[in-house]
């Protein structure tokens, strides 16, 4: 990871595939961000390591209330949160390319 993209930040995305998160992965870094995916639950501590927050995106079809409402307390006002219908790779793509970073 280099010092630049931790600048800009991360995209937590919330809910979606697990085997999906290496192609999530790649969306996010061609925009020089992290990549934080939560399928199930927030680990321990992860409020701590998250640092800046991008943005928040929540994959409706596919995370519980109670992991969504975890995030979401995790990060600051300012960050967006972006609600997708879909979890597929260009719904992440046109959310993470509408981002202000």
């Amino acid at each position: 990871m280099s010092s630049e993209s931790h600048a800009k930040g991360s995209v937590i995305v919330v809910g979606g595939s697990g085997g999906m998160s290496e192609r999530y992965r790649a969306i996010v870094e061609e925009r020089g961000l992290e990549l934080r995916h939560f399928e199930n639950r927030v680990p321990n501590g992860t409020r701590r390591i998250a640092g800046k927050v991008a943005a928040v995106i929540i994959m409706v079809g596919m995370v519980s209330h109670a992991l969504r409402d975890q995030v979401k307390g995790m990060v600051t006002d300012d960050a967006p949160v972006v609600y997708l219908r879909s979890a597929s790779v260009s719904s992440l793509r046109s959310a993470v390319a509408s981002l202000e970073v």
